[in-house]
């Protein structure tokens, strides 16, 4: 039973010129025949498109069915693989179709994906759904999957794994702190005793709280633990070196070499998997780039996390655009406590939005703002408003989620 998409499909946006786009042979997904046309037409919308379909079966108007592109005669089709539940998941007459067992962890997949309007293949849910059982969070373990598939990344054990990472709620300084205990249990070799002394490093910062000792640190901080190693591998740059004292190219040399402890080797592996999903998240999107990093900062008495999300968009030359982006800033402070500091750049007018547990931070602000607006302004930069907000804990990860950049703008889905 096929519908007969012809050799040139084409997707319905509402509001806008009909649009050609190409299926991916293989792919599963869930569809719903909206209308039903003379000469056995149908229109079909899955995965956020609208498209016409030339039926060859009879479909009913209004409901789901779970379909798989097949290339046949040089042409591409849909093949109906069943009816789907009337909520649209995925039911249990699919996953035996793609001969895999009908377990939880199968079904929550496919269900997510469906849920998501992420079409994928059975050797993507066969790989995946292996690695998921493996994973303490389901829920963490299938927001990753469909991250990685939505993304268009390779789909990889090691792909996956580095992405769970990225977003496990470990900070780096605890997985830093777990790495040096585990390294000074162990035998003292020139590589650990590096390691060691790198570590160290990274656990020292500035005596002083100010805006360029704050910047010295984070450049300072991202050369050390090697976030751009491979790049400047690629780019034959002497600082990326194993010589460099770069944290992620010690680990890795650790890794390789199978130096140090069980507990040491575990730690290492963590944090570079974590630095590896880091990386995987600034990959360049076409004209839009993103850019995500956790970093330890230290201070006097005080030892933190930053995680920063930079998002914008590039220009023709290859070049960002400095009139649109978003930054995100999460901070756990030392007086106060968890801070999220939002701010949205629009052809260079700035607004920014603060949340925090602290009380009467508004008030404390007030006598900076002048500064702030000032010093903006000598930058080429208006600030537009500054507005505060209560710290919700359970809002963080969906906040530090992937934003959507368009020609116009950033826009974060919150």
């Amino acid at each position: 039973m096929q519908i007969f998409l012809g050799k040139q499909p084409f997707s319905i946006d509402a509001g806008s010129n009909i649009r050609t786009f190409a299926f991916q042979t293989g792919q599963i997904f869930s569809g719903a025949i909206q209308k039903l046309f003379p000469n056995d037409t149908a229109l079909v919308q899955a995965g956020g498109r609208t498209f016409a379909a030339k039926l060859e079966v009879p479909l009913e108007a209004g409901k789901n069915y779970w379909f798989q592109t097949v290339l046949a005669d040089g042409e591409v089709q849909l093949k109906m693989l069943s009816e789907a539940d009337a909520n649209g998941m995925a039911g249990k007459a699919l996953l035996p179709q793609m001969q895999l067992p009908p377990g939880k962890t199968f079904q929550s997949l496919v269900s997510y994906l469906a849920e998501q309007e992420i079409p994928f293949t059975k050797n993507d849910i066969a790989a995946i759904g292996a690695w998921l059982k493996h994973v303490p969070d389901l829920a963490n373990g299938l927001e990753t999957a469909a991250f990685m598939l939505q993304e268009g990344f390779p789909v990889s054990e090691g792909v996956f794994t580095s992405l769970l990472a990225a977003g496990q709620n470990i900070p780096a300084d605890q997985l830093l702190n777990r790495l040096q205990q585990a390294l000074k249990q162990g035998e003292q070799t020139p590589e650990t005793r590096q390691l060691l002394a790198l570590i160290g490093e990274l656990g020292t910062g500035s005596e002083q709280v100010t805006g360029e000792a704050l910047r010295r640190q984070i450049k300072e901080k991202i050369q050390k633990m090697g976030l751009f190693y491979e790049a400047g591998l690629l780019h034959e740059d002497k600082a990326a070196d194993k010589d460099g004292l770069t944290l992620k190219a010690l680990l890795v040399d650790l890794l390789q070499k199978g130096g140090g402890t069980k507990a040491a080797r575990d730690a290492a592996d963590e944090i570079v998997q974590k630095l590896n999903g880091q990386q995987l998240l600034a990959l360049s999107g076409g004209v839009v780039q993103h850019i995500w990093m956790e970093i330890p900062l230290s201070f006097a008495h005080f030892q933190t996390n930053a995680v920063v999300q930079w998002s914008g968009r590039r220009k023709n030359g290859g070049k960002i655009d400095s009139n649109y982006c978003k930054i995100i800033f999460y901070l756990n402070l030392q007086f106060m406590k968890e801070t999220l500091v939002e701010m949205n750049v629009q052809n260079r007018i700035v607004s920014i939005r603060i949340s925090s547990l602290k009380k009467g931070l508004q008030e404390a602000v007030k006598p900076f703002l002048p500064a702030l607006k000032e010093g903006l302004s000598k930058t080429g930069y208006t600030l537009s408003d500054v507005r505060f907000g209560e710290f919700q804990p359970d809002a963080v990860r969906a906040t530090l989620s992937r934003p959507e950049v368009s020609g116009k703008g950033v826009d974060l889905r919150i």
